[in-house]
């Protein structure tokens, strides 16, 4: 049970570390992803501000009760399995799709990944989540990804 309690610190604090290195760093995740989908080039700075205070505050509440209640772990298991996702999806695919460096990708590869396999092999290791519930998570994780890749192929058609 430690394990999980470190896993829900490190969560939101690695969640902080990937917006720095999106958002700091020269260039900049915003720059890059309208390379990457030029359609989207329109979205204004605050849409991107939005999205990740959500995310953020998403990730912080499921670490929060994975961290003080007991039994209560699927919440982080979906928030830190959306991450790892949006990690391959986005910027690994994406660096690959522009040959560019993705802001974000070295603390998604680095955390975000390493996180969410952390999260699924302690929570099966130790029985804190069944075998099934643990498949279905695996399965929903990258739809928000997938819906969001159709969205902007429906997009880019309309235009």
């Amino acid at each position: 049970m430690e394990t999980m309690r470190i896993l829900a610190i490190a969560a939101p604090f690695s969640y902080l570390i990937h917006c720095t290195e999106e958002f700091a760093l020269p260039g900049g995740f915003m720059c890059w992803y309208h390379n990457l989908r030029p359609a989207l080039s329109k979205q204004k700075p605050s849409y991107y501000w939005r999205v990740n205070i959500i995310a953020f505050l998403i990730v912080t509440i499921t670490s929060w009760f994975a961290f003080f209640t007991k039994g209560n772990n699927s919440g982080l298991v979906i928030a830190t399995s959306f991450l790892a996702c949006n990690t391959i999806f986005t910027h690994i695919v994406g660096a690959i799709e522009t040959r560019t460096y993705s802001p974000g990708l070295v603390t998604g590869v680095a955390l975000y990944i390493p996180i969410c396999f952390m999260c699924y092999f302690t929570t099966y290791t130790l029985h804190l989540i069944s075998v099934g519930n643990l498949c279905l998570y695996i399965v929903i994780a990258p739809l928000y990804e997938f819906w969001n890749w159709y969205k902007y192929e429906r997009r880019t058609k309309e235009q």
